[in-house]
């Protein structure tokens, strides 16, 4: 029994690391950590600060007074809120079209072995060398009244006259899902080649077909990629601008078009930084709750 005794306090224990050690450690990481925090503050808080400020202003500039009058103004205006569900409409598609259009993709990258998926993976990310401006004016020359379809139909003598392939929503919708495709792709299979092949060779074995592998395998264990290209769709169409001008023409208001047309076009800073706000507080709220159905799903 002593023997046991005394074997068990031969036995090493590991020495908690002195409290310096844990500040030096602290500090180092927070000298890591603080060139890009103060590189998000001053390009994301500070302008946030500001433009809240300016929103509750009475008038800009030499305000005299702080009021809620132009939130009201836009949260009760018809005119603005088709203008918001539009915008927050289109980037919910834009979202949902890349996602099916893009898994595909993915998989092949992530997945096969043969050598032509070097040639695809360059023709996916080789649209963003090229600037989102350059990459419109080419579906303008491809959907234009005297485009490239117009021309192809009254060339064949479907039509006499051009077709209005653009100022439309879905126009709009076709420019945002070729612009952000790569981003979706990309992030889809950076989390679809960590699958374990495993996993769907168990499936196999147990009798699933390869549909419901898909669905009760493959699909689930690829939520985590599709969250973030979805994240990163989401926000990128929601603060659109360049593309729903160019393609919309006008026709297709969205809110980054509103604010910009307040703000430079009216003059009317107050209702514009409103406008903003109301944008950026509406898609934090959509990723709120796309974490926490996500967390759900997670919990599963």
């Amino acid at each position: 029994m002593s023997m046991a005794v005394s074997g068990s306090t031969d036995v090493p224990f590991a020495a908690a690391p002195p409290r310096r050690t844990i500040h030096r450690q602290a500090f180092g990481l927070g000298l890591l950590l603080a060139p890009g925090l103060l590189i998000l503050a001053a390009g994301l808080l500070w302008p946030c600060l500001t433009m809240l400020q300016v929103s509750l202003q009475d008038r800009f500039p030499d305000p005299t007074g702080y009021t809620l009058d132009h939130y009201r103004a836009v949260l009760s205006d018809a005119y603005y809120l088709r203008i918001i569900g539009r915008t927050f409409l289109l980037a919910g598609v834009v979202t949902l079209i890349t996602a099916v259009l893009g898994f595909p993709v993915a998989w092949y990258l992530a997945r096969s072995s043969s050598r032509r998926k070097h040639l695809i993976f360059l023709g996916i990310i080789a649209p963003l060398l090229v600037s989102i401006i350059t990459r419109t004016l080419g579906w303008t020359i491809i959907l234009g009244n005297e485009g490239l379809v117009n021309a192809i139909l009254r060339g064949l003598g479907v039509i006499d006259e051009p077709l209005k392939l653009m100022q439309g929503f879905w126009s709009v919708v076709l420019g945002m899902v070729h612009i952000l495709l790569p981003f979706m792709i990309l992030s889809v299979a950076a989390v679809v080649g960590k699958i374990d092949r495993s996993c769907l060779e168990a499936a196999t074995v147990l009798g699933a077909d390869p549909l419901r592998r898909f669905l009760k395998v493959a699909l689930p264990l690829s939520v985590q990629g599709i969250a973030s290209g979805s994240v990163i769709v989401f926000c990128l169409t929601v603060g659109a601008f360049v593309t729903p001008v160019m393609l919309g023409r006008g026709q297709v208001s969205v809110l980054a078009v509103t604010i910009h047309e307040q703000m430079v076009v009216l003059v009317d800073w107050p209702t514009g930084a409103a406008a903003a706000m109301i944008l950026t507080s509406g898609t934090l709220v959509v990723l709120a709750a796309y974490g926490l159905f996500l967390r759900r799903h997670a919990r599963r």
